[in-house]
């Protein structure tokens, strides 16, 4: 039994008084003007309702909730948060920050007096002659370079350049070389012409005894039929599967606007009859098969797409509106 089936049966106020849910917000579901509530409070009214008649079905009044509510969140890019900070103090020291200078100072004074604020003051200068060469050595090399790097002391020894020893050529042998390379190739060209000779022998004997075609078996050559291909070009039918429960999805004829909306959680064929439509659904676990290709997803989101004799392809929600004269699932 549908929400306004039970109120025509019972009564709003009957109704009313036994979930504790006001009047204006019964009506405001029977009628579906979700914009005068709040996603959680329509979403909870369908618990109560639930919980009181147990065989109220208001699946796909829920599924409408939630559609209207994700097509009309707030913007909150054009929300203005405004702070203000007061001050009290009115620019003076206080107490507490009087103190905090003051150990400071006994701090420095005890230190100064101990020994310890000279060697304090060396490690932070050492700290620091270390962070600009290791800044140095990043900047111009890599990590393992840097790894790699020593510094030694500069004892500025003379440097002597020295002028490479070419070796000796024996010209001889490499005479003799040329030689025996130039014989190699005279044997490789002979050899080259005695087998291209033994080849075109070969195959004027074959030609000679190879049988010539029958004019039967030309025939049967030039006869023989190919397969033929047929290739499917129009698209005729949209199967929606969903993959993981329950599914609720919309059709919307981009012509006429007629719209049509199912609960289902089996495969279920749709017959676009030529027209052009757009799809929209309540989650991605679903397969959208046609003729041409099937779209698989599969995700909590919600997906359009747009569907014509010719293609099947995914969406974007703008372009779902722009198709809707600027709508979305209402």
């Amino acid at each position: 039994m549908q929400l306004n089936e039970l109120i025509e049966q019972e009564g709003v106020e009957k109704v009313a008084i036994k979930t504790t849910i006001s009047q204006d917000n019964l009506n405001y579901l029977v009628n579906e003007k979700f914009e005068k509530l709040s996603r959680v409070k329509a979403l909870g009214f369908l618990l109560i309702l639930e919980r009181e008649y147990k065989d109220l079905e208001v699946s796909e009044l829920r599924e409408r909730i939630k559609l209207f509510f994700e097509d009309n969140q707030p913007d909150y890019d054009n929300i203005m948060v405004v702070s203000r900070t007061s001050s009290t103090n009115n620019g003076g020291f206080s107490f507490f920050k009087w103190f905090v200078i003051l150990g400071i100072l006994l701090g420095g004074w005890y230190l100064y007096t101990q020994g310890s604020l000279d060697s304090l003051l060396q490690n932070i200068t050492s700290k620091k002659d270390t962070y600009n060469d290791d800044k140095a050595l990043e900047n111009n090399r890599t990590v393992e370079e840097a790894k790699s790097i020593s510094v030694t002391k500069d004892t500025q020894e003379p440097v002597s350049i020295v002028a490479p020893i070419e070796p000796k050529v024996d010209l001889e042998a490499e005479a003799l070389k040329v030689v025996v390379e130039e014989n190699r190739t005279v044997e490789t060209v002979k050899n080259l012409e005695t087998m291209q000779s033994s080849v075109a022998k070969e195959l004027t004997k074959m030609e000679e005894t190879q049988p010539l075609l029958t004019k039967v078996e030309e025939d049967v050559i030039t006869t023989e039929k190919k397969p033929e291909v047929v290739t499917v070009s129009t698209i005729s039918t949209i199967t929606i599967n969903p993959t993981r429960g329950m599914l609720w999805f919309g059709f919307i004829n981009v012509d006429t606007k007629a719209k049509k909306e199912f609960m289902k959680q089996v495969s279920t064929p749709f017959d676009i009859k030529d027209g052009r439509w757009i799809l929209v659904t309540g989650h991605g676990f679903v397969d959208i098969a046609s003729e041409l290709k099937t779209l698989e997803v599969s995700d909590r989101n919600k997906h359009y797409f747009y569907i014509d004799s010719s293609e099947l392809k995914e969406i974007s929600q703008k372009e779902f509106r722009e198709l809707n004269n600027g709508h979305g699932w209402i």
